[in-house]
């Protein structure tokens, strides 16, 4: 009797089959219909009757996009500006997360809390005066003042989260080292980094990410056509009132691309940092 009550009925089965089958349709519909509008016309894009039929499909959007406009070097200095502003991002991210974690000095429970509000502090406040600092160093329109402003949102989100995965992570090992004779800073080499890989790593993609997608930093510190990158390219597809649907979103596809190629080969790691971090926050 237990056992059939533990039971899944047909019934409570084919209620978790449709709401998943909800979520997937919800998930997969826009990425389809992003493909989709990419492989049409314009003319064909605004063709009601077939909006979600594959029919009279072509590459000439995709032709277009990388031939007769700067998506490869948008896409260069996308790559560029997220690698490096995630690699300074993580770097930093270690080092003040392993010290919130481990240092107990004066103020470091207040720190630890004001680097989640300085994340959560929205651009829209931040990039008038970054504008104002990167004019007086004379970075405007250079791929380092979008590498430097990154750190505003990239910093605190990669310490915030390593601090819960440091934080998580047994002290016996660190504590041995210390009584053998190695430094904080041996530790952290030898020990805890190893130790941290899969939060190290889940930290720099997220990173990668913010820093790929982000928009109102590069419409506003870079002006000058081959230094955009690939959210403000974007942009370039509207013509006055006219949106080209096709190749926008062609170009969507294409920047989107590197983005899956990178989590599809580090997902294991982001899921293990994931879980792990959560354990203490």
């Amino acid at each position: 009797m237990m056992e059939a009550g533990r039971r899944r009925s047909p019934w409570a089965s084919a209620r978790v089959y449709l709401l998943l089958a909800v979520y997937m349709i919800a998930v997969t519909l826009p990425i389809y219909y992003m493909i989709l509008t990419s492989l049409r016309t314009q003319r064909d894009v605004y063709n009601r009757e077939a909006m979600l039929t594959p029919a009279n499909l072509t590459l000439q959007n995709y032709i277009t996009v990388l031939t007769s406009s700067n998506m490869t070097t948008w896409m260069r200095n996308s790559v560029v500006v997220a690698l490096v502003s995630a690699a300074i991002a993580v770097t930093i991210g270690v080092l003040a997360a392993y010290s919130l974690a481990r240092l107990k000095f004066w103020g470091s429970q207040t720190m630890a809390r004001s680097v989640l509000f300085m994340y959560l502090l929205p651009a829209s406040l931040l990039f008038i005066p970054m504008f104002l600092v990167m004019s007086n160093l004379n970075m405007l329109n250079t791929l380092w003042a979008l590498m430097i402003a990154y750190q505003t949102f990239n910093v605190p989100f990669c310490t915030w989260m390593l601090l819960g995965y440091f934080r998580a992570m047994p002290v016996e090992m660190e504590d041995a080292a210390l009584i053998d004779g190695c430094t904080r800073m041996q530790v952290l080499r030898h020990i805890v980094l190893p130790l941290a890989g899969p939060g190290i790593v889940t930290a720099f993609i997220f990173a990668f990410t913010n820093s790929w997608n982000e928009f109102l930093f590069a419409a506003v510190l870079v002006q000058r056509n081959e230094l955009r990158t690939i959210p403000i390219g974007l942009y370039s597809f509207q013509v006055a009132d006219v949106l080209l649907w096709g190749q926008l979103m062609a170009a969507a596809v294409l920047a989107t691309i590197p983005v899956v190629i990178l989590f599809m080969f580090v997902q294991r790691y982001v899921v293990q940092g994931l879980t792990m971090g959560s354990v203490k926050g």
